[in-house]
Parts: C-alpha cells; sequence; structure tokens
C-alpha cells in the first residue's frame, strides 16, 4: 500500500493522484519543483523519504520521471514484460513499480511492473483501470 506520495503542484498530476483511488491515507507531499525536475532532483526527492515509508509514489513529469526510472533500474533484474512497457517509450499516464532496499540506496533498483492507462502493456502487465492501481497495494 502506498505510504508516502510525492507529487508535482501541476493541475494534471493533482487530478491523475486524485483519480488513483488510494488505499489508506497516504502522506501527499505536493513539491512545486517536481514540474520542471530532472532526475537527480527527483533521485535526491526520493532520497530523503523516512525510513518508516515502505511503498512510495511519484507523479510527476516527462522526461524527468523517464529518465530517472533507466537511471535506477537495473536491467538484468528488470521484470521483462514490465521492461516491454517501458523500453521503447513512456507514455503518459505510465505507473512504473521499482524495488528497492533503501530510500538511500536506490541506484541498481528492480522494475518489478509497469502499467498504462492507454493499454500498451507487456505480456503479463496490467492496465490501469477505473482509477484502482490492481496488485500494487
Amino acid at each position: 500500500m502506498v505510504d508516502q506520495v510525492l507529487c508535482s503542484s501541476a493541475v494534471r498530476t493533482r487530478e491523475t493522484l486524485g483519480g488513483l483511488a488510494l488505499d489508506g491515507q497516504p502522506t501527499i507531499e505536493v513539491i512545486d519543483s517536481l514540474y520542471n525536475a530532472g532526475g537527480d532532483s527527483i533521485v535526491e526527492l526520493i532520497e530523503t523519504l523516512p525510513d518508516r515509508s515502505r511503498c512510495a509514489l511519484v507523479v510527476g513529469h516527462a522526461p524527468g520521471i523517464p529518465g530517472v526510472l533507466w537511471e535506477l533500474v537495473d536491467q538484468t533484474a528488470a521484470d521483462p514484460s514490465a521492461s516491454s512497457v517501458v523500453s521503447i517509450r513512456f507514455p503518459p499516464a505510465t505507473l512504473a513499480a521499482l524495488t528497492v532496499d533503501d530510500w538511500s540506496e536506490l541506484r541498481g533498483a528492480r522494475l518489478a511492473r509497469a502499467l498504462t492507462a492507454a493499454g500498451d502493456h507487456g505480456t503479463d502487465a496490467e492496465v490501469i483501470g477505473a482509477g484502482h492501481i490492481e496488485g500494487l497495494e
């Protein structure tokens, strides 16, 4: 279950977040600097997440978010079907689930899952439907 959200202050990202119907009551931080953030800035925000956060969601923009994904992911450990979703392009409203051991050690993350709203998904990936992120709780 997502317990921490970092969200750009842009209207479209806040609308996306509102439509996700997240379970529980995650801590939500709306951050102006995520709007034009480059990869390094996004990584710095994630690395400062509190240890008590077990599952975080970053709602941001291209090219920063896709850039961070490929900067952090260990391609040899990526789930092939998840990787196929984002290997050629990163469509709007794409969700990529990365697993890490510690927020301060993000590099070498495993791409565990990728979902899209548009239906551009790999063999085992699912589509984000009805605002609910099935299987990521």
